[in-house]
């Protein structure tokens, strides 16, 4: 009974119209009064390259953040969050994943000491085949491991919390946004430690909520990746003023910091942030598909013509993807998808 009251709960307040951090606060309270936890961390996700947007975290410390980006993305290990994101079973635990030996997992022999933990319980958020958000739960000391019925929690809160942070993602910013536009570049040792960078770089920490003495952790996971990379690894992370940032991260040769990680941060260009909201704004591939024309300043004719349909049926499209947009012109409807 109380685990459907939860749930129920939980699903009520995903159809607020909640600021992204605070309905994963909100969320987590909710949760962890029934799944008692000594720490979480509760991520939103870029669901096309399934690296952390922006998170929200209780418990943890901060140096926890570049051992877990390290383990996530340059170690063979279970439960990772992008398999979470694509597998049909979207949460477990790490206990389970091991079969029951969580020493052979990297994650638990060097992350969860950092934060004093034992178990953990993992989860993905994902709605209609895409992953908008990821929490993990940890418990430590003598308490015992998280059970199948914690598990089928989350499970059966997948597609709501999806949905929710799927619709939190197309907010638009707030009045305050940050308005400078140069790029910031910081460099990274490599056990994705900063070591030198620009003054942009950190105005942009500072909007990405980081203090002096860390880095957000969705820096560093695209830091991770980009370490010895062939190609620049590339990640978009939403601000707490909601301005979507590129992150790029490639590795340096030479000088006197071997294995050196430069990242550069600067606001997402037009198309970028259009993607993200084509997915958040939950329309059809067809629908996808008319929007891109409809951008491109194309007239309903040519759109039905181009993809082989009537005229009506791409006034029937538009007339959808006004209503998830919430707007009542193409002219709005350009505005918003490239947020001019």
């Amino acid at each position: 009974m109380v685990r459907r009251e939860t749930v129920r709960d939980i699903e009520a307040i995903c159809h607020l119209d909640l600021d992204s951090r605070i309905l994963r606060r909100r969320i987590a309270d909710r949760l962890t009064r029934l799944i008692p936890a000594d720490s979480y961390c509760f991520s939103t996700i870029d669901p096309m390259t399934l690296l952390t947007a922006d998170q929200v975290s209780a418990g943890l410390v901060p140096e926890a953040a570049a051992a877990a980006a390290h383990n996530e993305y340059l170690v063979d290990d279970v439960l990772k969050f992008a398999a979470l994101a694509r597998s049909e079973v979207s949460a477990g635990t790490l206990g389970a994943a091991t079969g029951g030996d969580p020493e052979s997992s990297h994650r638990y022999r060097t992350v969860l000491p950092m934060i004093d933990a034992r178990h953990e319980l993992r989860a993905g958020f994902v709605v209609d085949g895409r992953c908008w958000g990821v929490v993990a739960l940890f418990r430590g000391g003598r308490r015992p491991d998280f059970t199948p019925a914690d598990v089928g929690v989350l499970r059966r809160l997948s597609a709501p919390v999806g949905a929710a942070l799927r619709r939190a993602a197309h907010r638009a910013p707030d009045d305050t946004a940050a308005g400078q536009s140069e790029a910031g570049v910081l460099l990274l040792d490599q056990d994705l430690r900063l070591f030198s960078e620009n003054l942009a770089a950190k105005l942009w920490r500072d909007e990405l909520g980081s203090s002096q003495a860390e880095l957000p952790s969705a820096i560093l996971e695209v830091a991770a990746r980009g370490r010895g990379a062939e190609l620049p690894a590339y990640g978009r992370i939403r601000g707490r003023s909601g301005r979507w940032l590129s992150v790029q991260a490639s590795p340096l040769s030479g000088g006197p910091h071997p294995a050196a990680i430069a990242v550069t941060v600067h606001p997402a260009p037009a198309a970028d942030v259009a993607e993200i909201l084509l997915l958040a704004y939950g329309l059809t591939p067809r629908e996808r598909d008319v929007l891109a024309r409809v951008v491109a300043g194309l007239p309903s004719r040519t759109i039905a013509v181009e993809l082989h349909i009537t005229a009506a049926t791409v006034q029937d499209h538009l007339k959808s993807v006004f209503a998830k947009t919430g707007v009542r012109s193409r002219s709005e409807l350009v505005a918003t998808v490239l947020g001019l």
